[in-house]
């Protein structure tokens, strides 16, 4: 290892002034406490993407009375369960970064999945939320969370950057 020794005594590798700070790895930790904050930004988008759809008419045609709730502290568990979600996409971030905005917006189907097959039917509506609205509403919950997938893409490249896990050309 080539070090030099500055004037505050902090030993600096010669090699890293060679190396972009693009090329550096990040962490699982790193990486997933990014994804965390891509997921609630991704979340934030869902929540703000139905207030538009309500704006619009389109949630009441779909059978939906209200928008998710904008005020405290409703507001605050999609954006927490966006965050965890974001984690687990965080998990696969590399393996996916070539085709991330494709793998993002197809990451939308895993949380529609735990919804329409888990926490739906906890709540009493039923697998796909049949026994709450119909297929309509089933329709509402997808259209509603497309947002998702694609925003936590989006932030997660954003803040992770262009070829932080890529072979930097030379």
């Amino acid at each position: 290892m080539n070090a030099t020794t500055t004037s505050a005594g902090i030993q600096l590798d010669q090699g890293a002034k060679d190396r972009s700070y693009n090329e550096v790895n990040m962490s699982i930790s790193q990486c997933a406490a990014i994804c965390f904050a891509a997921g609630v930004l991704g979340a934030l988008a869902v929540v703000l993407f139905s207030q538009v759809l309500f704006g619009a008419g389109i949630s009441q045609t779909l059978g939906v009375k209200a928008p998710v709730s904008l005020k405290s502290p409703d507001v605050y568990r999609p954006l927490f369960w966006g965050g965890l979600w974001g984690v687990l996409f965080g998990l696969f971030a590399k393996t996916a970064w070539k085709r991330l905005y494709l793998v993002g917006f197809l990451y939308v189907l895993a949380p529609l999945a735990a919804l329409f097959l888990f926490f739906l039917p906890k709540m009493g509506a039923g697998f796909f939320g049949l026994k709450a609205g119909g297929p309509m509403f089933t329709l509402y919950l997808v259209l509603v969370n497309l947002p998702f997938g694609i925003v936590t893409a989006l932030v997660a490249k954003a803040i992770i950057g262009k070829h932080t896990w890529l072979p930097q050309p030379k």
